[in-house]
């Protein structure tokens, strides 16, 4: 049994509640709605963002209704940005299945997206809590300004410090906001909102990067296709390391590769090489290490030291993860 699991085991009764809740959000009496959402949700995933809500709610208090509510509604708005995520990035393949435009098309997952989006504001407003409305609005704000701003990078070599502002947006957010939604859920304590969340924003930091890890390793099984990232043009931290490493020109010669979308087969297996030349993978293990140790640090303060345990076994299993 992985670390995930053991988790999963330990929240049993809590992700069991949590599941009968979040079923609601695929249904639908539109055949076409019915067919498309059952699809999606053939390809949930291991839910890890829920148990991010549900640990936060455990190391505050307690979980409650309000906790479970909140964790369906991110997961449901995580899954509805995933499918919206399919189209922009005309992505055929997601968890080792199609993907939903590949089985039906762009605007039927446009408003399956959509749907889903509206189905996550609905578990919020189930709460009454405007404090929890306001984080789902801030997200929703965050995620798309993440894809907009790795858009705008396409083709192209950010800085570290881009690099970085757009993975918090796009993916450490959910993350964070998920912590922050389950410690208030549990306690009125603002000073442990926070902590809580900077915590999820490290994982989620730590998260991404072991995603773009991925997507340098041939051998990787993570359920859609690998090396997919540098032939949409996003450099990412292995191969922006290794461009930071070499010359000038030979740094201008793989940018006009990439601006220019020169990117076959060849040219792709060439700049897998260059990042294994210049240990991009192992540069970008270190800065997970560097995030992971401020996450640790961030709850070392709490006292509930089996919740502290569980958050610190999910921190480990983001950074070691094989998919």
């Amino acid at each position: 049994m992985d670390i995930l699991a053991e988790i999963a085991e330990a929240l049993h009764s809590e992700l069991k509640a949590f599941n009968t809740l979040f079923e609601r959000a695929f249904e639908s009496d539109v055949p076409l709605l019915k067919a498309a959402c059952e699809h999606v949700h053939q390809r949930v995933g291991k839910q890890m963002r829920p148990v991010v809500v549900m640990l936060a709610a455990r190391m505050c208090g307690n979980i409650n209704n309000n906790t479970l509510a909140a964790a369906a509604a991110y997961e449901t708005l995580h899954t509805g940005s995933l499918v919206h995520d399919d189209v922009v990035d005309d992505t055929m393949q997601r968890r080792g299945q199609k993907s939903l435009n590949a089985v039906f098309n762009n605007q039927a997952a446009v408003l399956v997206g959509d749907f889903l989006l509206t189905k996550a504001m609905g578990f919020v407003a189930m709460t009454r809590d405007l404090r929890l409305l306001d984080l789902l609005v801030e997200l929703s704000e965050e995620i798309a300004s993440g894809e907009l701003l790795q858009m705008q990078h396409a083709y192209s070599m950010p800085t570290e410090e881009e690099y970085f502002t757009i993975i918090r947006h796009k993916t450490a957010s959910l993350f964070a906001i998920c912590a922050k939604s389950g410690a208030l859920t549990a306690t009125d304590n603002t000073e442990w909102h926070e902590k809580m969340r900077r915590f999820g924003e490290l994982l989620g930091l730590c998260f991404q990067i072991k995603d773009d890890i991925f997507d340098y390793t041939p051998t990787a099984d993570i359920g859609k296709p690998v090396l997919n990232d540098i032939r949409e043009g996003k450099v990412t931290l292995p191969l922006l390391h290794a461009l930071q490493q070499v010359s000038e020109a030979e740094r201008e010669h793989w940018l006009d590769v990439i601006k220019n979308n020169e990117l076959d087969a060849d040219t792709v297996a060439q700049i897998v090489a260059l990042v294994e030349q210049h240990d991009g993978i192992g540069y970008a293990e270190q800065q997970m290490e560097r995030l992971a140790a401020e996450a640790r640090e961030t709850i070392a303060p709490f006292a509930n030291e089996e919740t502290k345990r569980m958050m610190n076994e999910l921190l480990e299993y983001v950074k070691n993860r094989k998919r």
